[in-house]
């Protein structure tokens, strides 16, 4: 069946991986799509030849379907946090609800129809706010015998949202300290090193220092008492990990975990309760490491970092 939820793909300088990414959604074949393309980075010379490459595929592409293509191709760079952020807020200003993905993020067929299906069913429960399709711990939450599990965590490799939850968007991360001032951190994490941990990362991302659009959406869910769906398989592959990556350059075996089918109907879980133990283990595994942490605490205490 054709995807009836609209796309948003972002793009930048990878044609080749681009391309794998619009096969996927050709074969899922959306009424809409919408692309946002950054410009080239004036410091890196090969940049505009390849920008100009991916920008071709893609209106190749809307030639060659004849899905109804929404363009918005940066003349500059804006960089991940601004431009990620202005291309979010041009679609859900567009769509009242839709698929995210980005130009490294190959999703396995039934991504879509996981991501419709839910975007429906919890598109008027204002707590659900993050559809997450990345799943490093498929391992453990497979068992559970529901196609999907809750958590705070919104993980970005292929997602879906709605308008209502996306307007909550707080860019600057402002009310940081009142959260914290209210619990919001202890209530969120039970580990008090991986509280801290996660709370300079809000503190860098408001900064300035991390240029993270990701953490600032992170925060905006936790602000609002959120909850994220997280897929029970892991739905989509990241080919962006390594030498040839924009920002994600190290080498991280954990993340280019492949991608795999969910069975359908889905098996709904009975309630939202978020289970603190799979909380910590999302956290080891996409934050930092146990032993990581450790040594991460052990010299923020001794002011070393």
């Amino acid at each position: 069946m054709a995807c009836s939820v609209p796309i948003l793909l972002l793009a930048f300088n990878r044609p080749e991986q681009t391309k794998r990414v619009l096969e996927q959604i050709r074969r899922a074949a959306p009424s809409k799509l919408y692309v946002h393309c950054d410009g080239p980075r004036p410091h890196r010379a090969e940049d505009a030849e390849r920008v100009g490459e991916v920008r071709r595929i893609i209106e190749a592409f809307g030639t060659d379907t004849g899905i109804s293509l929404y363009l918005l191709f940066r003349p500059d760079n804006e960089g991940l946090r601004k431009g990620v952020y202005g291309a979010l807020n041009w679609f859900f200003e567009q769509e009242e609800w839709g698929i995210v993905l980005e130009d490294d993020c190959v999703p396995d067929p039934a991504f879509f129809p996981f991501c419709s299906e839910l975007l429906i069913k919890y598109q008027h429960e204002e707590q659900i706010m993050h559809i997450g399709c990345s799943n490093l711990l498929a391992t453990q939450t497979m068992p559970t015998g529901s196609s999907y599990v809750f958590s705070k965590f919104s993980f970005v490799w292929g997602w879906a949202s709605w308008r209502r939850a996306w307007q909550k968007m707080e860019i600057n991360l402002d009310g940081l300290g009142e959260f914290e001032r209210i619990g919001g951190m202890r209530r969120f994490l039970s580990n008090a090193m991986a509280r801290e941990y996660m709370l300079e990362k809000f503190r860098s991302t408001r900064a300035g220092r991390n240029n993270s659009w990701a953490y600032a959406w992170f925060f905006s869910i936790l602000k609002n008492n959120g909850l994220c769906v997280v897929s029970a398989t892991n739905l989509v592959e990241n080919t962006g990990i390594g030498a040839g990556a924009t920002h994600t350059t190290g080498k991280n075996k954990r993340a280019q975990l492949r991608s795999g089918p969910i069975g359908f109907p889905l098996a709904h879980p009975g309630c939202f309760a978020v289970d603190t133990r799979l909380e910590m283990q999302f956290f080891y595994t996409t934050q930092k490491r146990k032993y990581r942490l450790w040594l991460w605490y052990i010299l923020r205490r001794l002011r070393l970092r």
